[in-house]
């Protein structure tokens, strides 16, 4: 063995003969060796997921792959090439067989049969048309959309039963309103229909199944009711904190959970708010929903959001301008399906009046959308101000070039507010501070992204700008 090209291969075949065929493409062949010495032989992977997965439950085979191969035994560290800190992950050239291949931890699909229409997914509210493939990607829902993709190809093998799938049972995952946690759903369900059409899915709102549950009681077919759900493959709940406080419907769900939980049946929920977090929800309740993966999807970041727009206009087949683009990324921050809304009302409004879609097209499309939360006689003056007091800097500093970091931190979160509460262009906020546009855009990123992912730091900035609007 010469290099570590050579050596990588032979401990990947290796793998291989020791791995189901799903396993080896979902974990295992995407790895690359990048270093290896007479202590540590270090593999890359292509996401965190992986990465933390692989260094949990599969180091050991590694290790063993690696000694048949070289001889003797060494530390195997798994890093990821989404976030390699620490490690200088070098070019690899890409494996003969993965050329041709889109970037995905799903292997290539079988030739898939058409499905009977009579073995549709139960639930009417499945949408056909969301797919992983038009789910749109960011930072805030990377680890979610990863872990439905893993459960999707486990739920839909041949192999499943060999696998231990308590790691993603149940899959809970959990944020604000209108961020993409059905349309996951929704793709899991999809994928697995087109992968095993025999595989019976339940999906059920919260809300459905107290309703099911209490019709019947009334009719007394809880017999059936119960069979009808536990005889299911894989049980789809959708924002299943609606059930907390409701004593019987915690009671049928919790022997629900734990008949299919006990077959090795496939659970996956979705709330609005963390596991934890829902009131009124039974401790034994609590206790098997972090059973198994908390995934949480985050509001859409400036970039996501950005990219959601483009999608869905290129969808509508329609021009949108960069500058449209940025203030309608900058206005739309509440969910995705807000996003959605607005572009379709852009496009119908430009359509129907036959006007080019401009910022001021777009400022009166969404105005109705964004009701209540445009400020009145806004100025930039006045919100300079209040963060200058609340963080006791100069207006002065704020304005002028010092480059100190509580300044810096100051002309930032102004940045942000100004943007966001005014109708001020970006390119209008570099001459209101002396910047060129790339570093407004970078600050007002900056800000947006620490909104996202710092609890406080966000109530701190909403706080201030409830003041300004008051």
């Amino acid at each position: 063995m010469d290099t570590l090209k050579d050596i990588e291969l032979s401990v990947l075949d290796r793998l291989k003969q020791k791995f189901t065929p799903t396993i080896y493409e979902l974990w295992f062949k995407s790895m690359q060796l990048v270093s290896l010495d007479g202590e540590t032989a270090v593999f890359s992977t292509d996401s965190n997921f992986k990465q933390d997965l692989i260094s949990k439950r599969h180091a050991t085979s590694i290790k063993d792959a690696l000694r048949e191969v070289v001889g003797f035994d060494v530390q195997i560290v798994v890093v990821s090439r989404e976030s390699s800190e620490g490690f200088h992950i070098p070019e690899i050239e890409e494996k003969p067989e993965e050329i041709k291949k889109p970037a995905s931890i799903l292997p290539d699909e079988p030739e898939q049969k058409p499905i009977d229409p009579e073995s549709a997914i139960e639930g009417p509210s499945i949408v056909d048309e969301y797919t992983f493939d038009n789910f749109i990607e960011g930072e805030s829902n990377r680890f979610a959309l990863a872990a439905c993709r893993a459960v999707a190809l486990y739920s839909s093998s041949p192999d499943k039963n060999e696998m231990d799938l308590s790691t993603y049972n149940p899959l809970f995952i959990y944020g604000p309103s209108g961020v993409g946690k059905t349309h996951l759903l929704f793709a899991v369900t999809n994928e697995i229909k087109k992968r095993n059409p025999n595989c019976k899915i339940v999906y059920k709102k919260g809300e459905e199944f107290t309703n099911e549950l209490i019709a019947s009681l009334q009719k007394r077919t809880q017999e059936q009711f119960r069979q009808h759900y536990r005889n299911a493959d894989v049980l789809l709940i959708d924002d299943v904190q609606f059930i907390a406080g409701k004593e019987s419907t915690q009671e049928e769900f919790f022997h629900t959970f734990s008949a299919l939980y006990e077959n090795g049946k496939q659970i996956i929920l979705t709330s609005d708010r963390p596991p934890k977090d829902i009131k009124t929800l039974e401790d034994r309740l609590l206790t098997r929903f972090i059973w198994g993966l908390l995934a949480d999807i985050q509001p859409p970041s400036f970039e996501l959001r950005t990219a959601i727009i483009n999608k869905k206009a290129e969808n509508l087949k329609i021009s949108i301008p960069v500058d449209v683009v940025e203030y309608l990324a900058t206005k739309l921050q509440n969910n995705i399906r807000q996003i959605e809304g607005s572009i379709k009302r852009i496009a119908a409004i430009s359509l129907l009046t036959g006007s080019p879609i401009t910022t001021d097209l777009c400022r009166r499309a969404i105005s109705d959308i964004l009701s209540g939360n445009e400020p009145v006689d806004v100025t930039v003056d006045r919100i300079i101000t209040i963060v200058s007091k609340r963080l006791n800097i100069p207006v002065e500093d704020i304005r002028a070039k010092r480059r100190t970091a509580n300044v810096v931190n100051a002309r930032h979160i102004c940045i942000y507010m100004i943007r966001q509460m005014t109708d001020v262009s970006f390119n209008t906020l570099g001459e209101i501070f002396d910047r060129d546009h790339a570093t407004i855009m970078a600050a007002f990123r900056k800000v947006d992204s620490s909104m996202a992912t710092d609890p406080e730091f966000s109530a701190f900035v909403n706080g201030m700008m409830d003041e300004i609007r008051n």
